[in-house]
């Protein structure tokens, strides 16, 4: 409504590319690539070949999350069992942590949380428990240093930077701007004190083929099952 009001003025929206106006800029993220990177951490950093997933919300843009972890883990780990769960909401930390229990007494000994408040009760469970944690959207690692394995990172500052920096060249086009991990939109974290440095630099081997191309992250039901087909091809 504002940027209708005021055509003349520039917006920039984050995770949102439904508003087709000339003066918007959608900034989206290739989120499926953070959680693959992620879920390649825990295929190889898992004793139990058992791990777990909760999610805040089943939409197009959440479920990114899923497809990209499991195809992650799978692709680490063929032998892996991945439970997922659905919290229905993003500000429930009590059925978080309730649905990481689950997991956890069901054999997962990571769980990957995309839940916003909702995934601090994960981190909590997976903490009281003596599992692995891995969060989401920013390095999650201070809220438990020694449960947070790691964090499948949106990097919205870079992505707001470039965004400003093209207002002030005056380049700047409404419309969506898709940022993947070639560009600096997603990543792992960069506190990797839990991480074994053979499975950073099998990660560090991944991304340079999602980045090449070679590895292209599945992020919806169709090109997961594709995905999948050929790993077992």
């Amino acid at each position: 409504e504002a940027a209708e009001a005021n055509p003349d003025t520039k917006f920039a929206i984050i995770d949102d590319a439904t508003i087709d106006l000339p003066n918007v800029t959608s900034l989206m993220f290739k989120a499926e690539q953070a959680s693959y990177l992620v879920g390649y951490v825990a295929g190889l950093t898992t004793k139990s070949n058992n791990i777990g997933f909760v999610v805040g919300m089943t939409n197009e843009t959440m479920n990114q999350f899923g497809y990209g972890y499991c195809a992650g883990a799978i692709d680490a780990n063929p032998d892996i069992t991945v439970q997922q769960f659905n919290a229905n909401s993003f500000a429930d930390s009590a059925t978080g942590k309730t649905m990481a229990n689950t997991a956890i007494t069901n054999g997962a000994d990571i769980v990957f949380q995309a839940a916003g408040a909702t995934g601090l009760g994960v981190i909590e469970a997976c903490q009281e428990a003596g599992v692995y944690a891995i969060g989401v959207d920013s390095d999650q690692s201070s809220i438990a240093p020694n449960t947070v394995l790691t964090s499948a990172m949106k990097r919205v500052d870079n992505a707001v930077y470039e965004a400003v920096q093209e207002l002030i060249d005056g380049t700047l086009e409404g419309g969506v701007k898709t940022f993947d991990l070639a560009a600096g939109g997603v990543d792992i974290a960069p506190s990797q004190d839990l991480i074994s440095e053979d499975v950073i630099a099998a990660v560090d081997e991944v991304k340079e083929k999602i980045i090449s191309g070679e590895i292209v992250v599945p992020y919806d039901e169709e090109t997961y099952n594709a995905f999948i087909a050929e790993l077992n091809a």
